[in-house]
């Protein structure tokens, strides 16, 4: 059974979209996700931790979810 997010959200090894779907297992978050270093939500780093912070907010970038 998927537990309800509220009782997910402090014990998450990590804040990216990517880990945070894998580890409660639900496919969308009911928070925004942002990236820590440049604070934008169209930043690739904020959909995976892996990848590099652009410090950009624009629509289309590789790898994040607002491609």
């Amino acid at each position: 059974m998927i537990k309800p997010l509220y009782e997910l959200q402090n014990n998450l090894n990590c804040w990216c979209q990517k880990c945070c779907e894998e580890q409660t297992g639900h496919q969308r978050m009911f928070r925004m996700v942002l990236c820590p270093t440049c604070g934008n939500k169209r930043c690739p780093k904020a959909t995976d931790h892996k990848l590099e912070c652009t410090g950009s907010n624009e629509p289309g970038q590789k790898g994040s979810v607002y491609q």
